[in-house]
């Protein structure tokens, strides 16, 4: 099927009804991501007492299902445990992103976690991390990682794992690979989040400016050239579909400013540990968000259980990717019996674009992003978040001019005489 919007469920999401909570505890982090986007360590761990103020304010303005407790490094926050507890006594779900150094070789860190009410995980690894005993490992050589961390939350038992990694034109050929160990791991891993790299580069055609002064941009995600800068979610959708006929993408977001942008794809696969069968379609999304909201007041975006009752297959009926996974499920049922009586799992698939710099200077965010959090009492993109940390708004792009040079009026320039706007005289005077 063609990547197009049109076939897929635009999700209903907005600022102030979201179904994420993003909540930073810490900028403090145990390892170095290449490709994250907070720099380490400059104010250090949150009070327990701010982060309940934060926590409230995102319930009460987000109207939250889920608050996803970040960082930073949020399970090396000395209060960890009382954050989760105080999130799950407001009657939200506590998930924990993570790149799960504390966890290893600490189950019982991870029983202590779901007793206070943490629903689950999602783990960040990938080869661009400078991890302790894992440096310079492979992505192939990290699935022993990723099978450690997999396999122990499911034995603890009644939690979520989610796995991360941000992708790079370097190791794009890799998410195959990535998507057939989830595919056979369905029954504990409940889904993957892949993220498009993006910076932003100096020796390009702007210049940056903050609260009307021009800066030297020195956030975490700047680097002198566009290497490895544009790798768009249709690239990781296509690397994708060219090898997994069953996948197929049900719902997005769009960009604030670019019509033609998806930066959010999500799938919701199909499947046992046997055999991958299909995705559900814009339907069947479209009713579970629906549906959610009608039941408990929010939409939602993670699930405690990724099993689904068999009675699910009569969604089918209007369903076009529910239909698929009928027909394939049955034929397999055929040749083997026995696998009427195995659970079918869903196992989601996302894929994230970040931030694009438009040629007129402007930012494309990701529309209605799930990922505000609060910064000195006010909601903020995430990702950008260091912009306000270091130079107390956001950054703005503008087209560099040379020394000397004259701004060009009502032509390609940036300015356009008033008198020169174009006027429907009819619509003014229609007598």
């Amino acid at each position: 099927m063609e990547l197009s919007k049109r076939n897929m469920y635009r999700f209903p999401w907005s600022g102030n009804d979201n179904p994420i909570g993003w909540l930073e505890v810490t900028d403090k982090c145990n390892t170095y991501c290449r490709g994250c986007y907070r720099i380490n360590g400059m104010q250090g761990h949150k009070t327990l007492e701010q982060i309940k103020e934060e926590i409230a304010l995102l319930a009460k303005w987000r109207n939250c299902d889920n608050i996803s407790i970040a960082g930073g490094e949020p399970l090396i926050h000395p209060d960890i445990m009382e954050i989760i507890a105080y999130i799950k006594s407001l009657k939200m779900k506590p998930l924990i992103l993570t790149n799960g150094i504390k966890l290893e070789n600490n189950r019982p860190m991870v029983e202590e976690l779901k007793r206070a009410g943490a629903i689950g995980f999602t783990f960040h690894i990938d080869s661009e991390q400078q991890r302790p005993h894992w440096k310079g490992k492979s992505e192939t050589e990290l699935f022993e990682l990723r099978q450690y961390y997999a396999d122990m939350v499911h034995d603890v038992g009644h939690m979520t794992a989610f796995f991360g990694m941000t992708v790079y034109p370097g190791n794009l050929d890799f998410v195959p690979e990535m998507i057939r160990w989830a595919n056979k791991n369905i029954d504990r891993v409940h889904g993957l989040v892949l993220i498009g790299y993006r910076n932003a580069t100096m020796n390009g055609d702007y210049d940056y400016y903050a609260d009307g002064k021009k800066i030297k941009l020195e956030t975490s995600y700047v680097f002198e050239d566009t290497q490895e800068s544009y790798l768009e979610s249709k690239d990781i959708y296509k690397k994708i579909k060219d090898e997994f006929p069953h996948y197929e993408t049900s719902a997005y977001m769009g960009g604030t400013n670019a019509i033609d942008k998806m930066t959010w794809l999500v799938s919701a696969q199909l499947g046992n540990r046997h055999q991958m069968y299909g995705s559900v379609g814009a339907k069947v999304m479209e009713l579970f968000q629906t549906f959610h909201h009608l039941q408990h007041g929010t939409y939602v975006i993670y699930s405690p259980s990724n099993k689904i009752p068999k009675i699910a297959m009569l969604l089918g009926l209007f369903d076009k990717g529910v239909r698929q996974f009928n027909g394939k499920f049955l034929k397999d049922v055929l040749r083997h019996p026995l696998r009427l009586f195995q659970p079918i799992y869903v196992q989601s698939i996302g894929i994230i674009q970040g931030p694009d710099l438009l040629e007129d200077g402007r930012v494309d965010m990701c529309e209605s992003c799930p990922d505000m959090t609060v910064w000195d009492g006010k909601l903020v993109h995430s990702c950008r978040m260091d912009e306000w940390r270091l130079y107390g708004s956001y950054v703005v792009a503008q087209r560099k001019v040379e020394e000397g040079a004259e701004i060009e009026v009502n032509g390609n320039g940036n300015v356009i005489a008033p008198d020169a706007i174009p006027v429907n005289k009819d619509i003014i005077n229609p007598n």
